[in-house]
């Protein structure tokens, strides 16, 4: 049983590099050309739909009744609902980005036996910045769930992830610092600016603009505000387009247009029963923060039929119910770029940026432009990034940066059959557990404390 396990876990892990490494007949050919490349990065499900689905399970979003709550059949998210420190068995939130990163390396290692003139090609280029976004793209999705909150003092300090930037399937020892692992995806975000065109062939594909984005995201999390404000800046200079929620159908169960003006890069996370519309309940305190006459109200939610007086999430950026939208658009570049401007002195931009989004969101006759104090700007961009960026996967890695500032802490609470439990500021549960079988398979892998 134990050998038909690990079977089962290297398939995900390295099935392209059985593919690349073993040529069971003369009519197989082993990847070597840019064609090759593009044939990998065009794996959907590989590259845009196997992030973690446990980082907005884990948010504040919603809540589950406890008979709800008992028939989620995957233990694993049972559990990561409630924050306990039972061991996690399943391994996909973990062998979902590690796979994206193993097909990235792969097509870096291709590129790298390549001719000189393939090399320098404007395919070769694209193909070569594809690969650095990705592996970018996944292990940020891997350190938002996996590790703690990034603290520039003791970043050198704690664990971040097992670096992997070669094809090889030999194990990696240990884990690299948080800092490291921080400056190891800046570096693959910088190097993915320089080569990315402004456009690319589909939303599953970056742009130089989604470069800028992930990183611009990246610093945030960082809580490097001068670098969040570049980013964000040039990323929404590269797309300067916002959906207006007035040409949008309220009633329409999808009402936000797939592959929409908004999206820079389209990313999913796996499947989950335990964030579908039959299981969840919005917060009372997210859906207290919408003005009546805020068209979000009607286009994110609906009320539940089956427990009236609550409210479900309803659309999706990528008009699925397969897994939450986590992808990179314009208008959380727009909130970026105003926290940003609000916590560097730039008040005035802040209020533009947030009064230019609001305008996109409430009809002509009820929007109102706000003039916020610098007393409390920091605090009201707070409240419209959670009303705009709701089940986008960021909740999660808010609280978790915002919870390193006294001002702006958060305890979440989730009731179960009766009995509270807590994710209190500074909790090491921040920190997801890996799972067994990866500590198991490699014990240089150090598990996350509790």
């Amino acid at each position: 049983m134990k050998y038909y396990i690990i079977f089962l876990l290297s398939i995900g892990l390295t099935s392209c590099s059985k593919f690349l490494e073993l040529k069971p007949d003369q009519n197989m050919e082993i990847p070597s050309t840019l064609a090759d490349c593009e044939l990998l990065l065009n794996d959907f499900t590989a590259m845009n739909m196997s992030y973690p689905v446990m980082t907005t399970l884990m948010g504040e979003e919603f809540y589950m009744h406890t008979e709800d709550w008992q028939t989620i059949v995957d233990m694993d998210e049972r559990m990561g609902y409630i924050w306990t420190d039972e061991p996690v068995v399943g391994s996909l939130n973990w062998q979902g980005p590690y796979k994206t990163i193993y097909v990235s390396n792969q097509i870096l290692a291709i590129y790298n036996k390549l001719s000189q003139q393939d090399k320098s090609s404007e395919q070769g280029k694209q193909i070569l910045g594809n690969a650095h976004f990705f592996r970018a793209f996944a292990y940020q999705q891997l350190l938002e769930l996996y590790t703690l909150p990034y603290d520039p003092v003791t970043a050198s300090n704690e664990l971040g992830l097992p670096l992997k930037v070669t094809p090889d399937v030999v194990p990696v020892e240990g884990r690299a610092s948080l800092a490291s692992t921080y400056d190891q995806v800046v570096q693959d975000y910088k190097q993915a600016i320089s080569l990315l065109n402004p456009t690319s062939i589909a939303k599953s594909r970056p742009t130089k603009g989604s470069a800028y984005a992930g990183l611009s995201r990246l610093y945030l999390d960082m809580r490097d505000y001068e670098n969040a404000y570049l980013y964000a800046d040039s990323a929404w200079n590269m797309q300067p387009t916002l959906i207006d929620y007035n040409t949008l159908d309220l009633y329409d169960e999808m009402a936000i247009p797939k592959n929409n003006q908004e999206i820079y890069f389209t990313a999913l996370t796996g499947n989950s029963g335990s964030i579908g519309p039959f299981y969840n309940r919005i917060n009372p305190d997210l859906i207290d923060l919408y003005e009546s006459n805020d068209l979000r109200m009607s286009i994110y939610f609906q009320n539940n039929y089956f427990d009236p007086g609550t409210y479900g999430y309803k659309t999706n950026y990528d008009q699925s119910y397969i897994g939450t939208f986590i992808g990179l658009t314009t208008s959380e570049m727009l909130l970026i770029r105003s926290e940003a401007a609000a916590r560097t002195g730039k008040s005035a931009i802040a209020l533009s940026d947030i009064n230019l989004l609001r305008k996109h969101r409430f009809a002509p006759e009820d929007y109102q432009e706000v003039q916020w104090g610098n007393d409390i700007l920091v605090e009201e961009i707070l409240k419209e990034r959670r009303r705009e960026l709701v089940f986008r996967g960021r909740r999660w890695a808010d609280v978790k940066r915002l919870n390193q500032d006294t001002a702006t802490q958060r305890t979440l609470t989730r009731t179960i059959d009766g009995q509270s439990y807590q994710l209190v500021p500074g909790s090491p549960k921040f920190a997801a557990l890996i799972p067994l079988i990866v500590t198991q398979l490699n014990p240089t892998i150090q598990q996350n404390r509790r």
